[in-house]
């Protein structure tokens, strides 16, 4: 499965992290990593980020490297937007969305949030 790519919608390029039914923690560090370096080669305040999260296992060392990743790519994020997120996750994104200062839309569906970056300022 390529957990990592850009997809077109309505015309917008959208880079999408998909971790849908991960339960490897390595896996999805590995996709952080991936997304980041893909990320640091667009021009500052580029990026269309939509991250899918559906049935994906989270840890401690996960969620310190998501906290990493947020921090580091915001410069060059345009809009983000996250699906799948629920119950204690929903927490952790919005104390997330703080500590980085970067609003993060959350959609129940991957259609809802590919709508709503392909919207965002052009």
């Amino acid at each position: 499965m390529d957990r990592v790519k850009y997809l077109t919608h309505k015309g917008r390029e959208i880079l999408v992290q998909d971790l849908t039914d991960s339960k490897s923690i390595e896996e999805n560090i590995a996709v952080f990593d991936q997304t980041q370096g893909i990320i640091f080669t667009r021009p500052p305040k580029s990026v269309l980020l939509l991250t899918v999260l559906i049935n994906t296992h989270y840890s401690p060392q996960a969620v310190d490297r998501l906290k990493r990743f947020s921090l580091e790519v915001t410069p060059f994020i345009k809009a983000s937007a996250a699906v799948g997120i629920t119950g204690i996750k929903r927490v952790i994104y919005q104390t997330l969305s703080k500590l980085i200062g970067r609003k993060i839309h959350l959609f129940d569906t991957v259609d809802q949030a590919l709508d709503w970056l392909a919207e965002q300022d052009q």
